[in-house]
């Protein structure tokens, strides 16, 4: 800090010196013709310069309305009911390489160690229970570090049990084995059926992994941990998200 002060001193008085210096009181004869000259010299060059910048202006103008005489000429598309202005993809599903899945929010990013090869695999694989060891891990971690806490608010955590018998995997499993979005169309809208903008599936997910839910509620935690609405409202027309602010 005291090399940075003493830089900052040095280098101030340095500017100060030189200031100074610029400013002799000698020739002031010398120096006025000197500057007549110069400012002679910059008002000529001003012109030729204004002159030039004038002539550049003009031409830029002249390309931007013939760009813009052609912009207006291009094709914007189809904009009818089944394109929508958009250009959808018509390729054989098995052309790609999945590289990520989720269906039910928080489980490959929160209780899934091996990531790439859940990410390869199918839904078929998760019923085949080729996971289910790894995901009962991951719930027994966190019930290791978070059951005290959910005692002392007087919480009734769901138990782990290394066969899935524990009640964390018998209420969880239906909703993650397998890991897909489910929706039944005979009952409502709304989250772990579908999901709707407005659902809060992370505080709804965190009580079916960590509460007994034969004695909580599963929206327990809506409202103490998260905001239950956006500082925005949504839109009403697809794709419906607000404006990012």
């Amino acid at each position: 800090m005291k090399n940075l002060t003493l830089t900052a001193l040095l280098g101030g008085l340095s500017l100060t010196l030189a200031l100074a210096a610029g400013c002799d009181g000698k020739d002031d004869v010398e120096d006025d013709t000197a500057t007549t000259e110069a400012d002679t010299d910059t008002d000529t060059d001003s012109d030729t310069d204004s002159d030039t910048d004038a002539d550049a202006d003009a031409d830029a103008d002249a390309d931007a309305d013939a760009d813009a005489d052609t912009d207006t000429d291009v094709d914007t598309g189809d904009t009818g009911a089944t394109g929508g202005g958009f250009s959808f993809a018509t390729d054989d599903f098995g052309d790609y390489d999945r590289v990520d899945r989720c269906g039910m929010p928080a489980i490959a990013t929160a209780v899934i160690a091996s990531k790439d090869a859940y990410n390869a695999a199918d839904p078929v694989d998760d019923a085949n229970l080729d996971f289910v060891g790894e995901i009962l891990a991951s719930l027994d971690f966190l019930h290791g570090a978070l059951d005290d806490d959910l005692d002392i608010l007087g919480l009734t955590p769901c138990t782990v049990v290394g066969d899935g018998s524990g009640t964390c995997a018998q209420q969880a499993g239906p909703l993650i084995i397998p890991d897909t979005l489910k929706i039944n169309s005979l009952n409502g809208a709304g989250f772990p059926n579908g999901r709707v903008l407005e659902d809060p599936v992370i505080d709804v997910t965190l009580a079916v992994v960590l509460l007994d839910l034969s004695v909580h509620a599963p929206d327990l935690f809506v409202g103490l941990l998260n905001p239950t609405a956006n500082d925005v409202s949504f839109s009403a027309d697809f794709p419906y998200l607000a404006d990012p602010n």
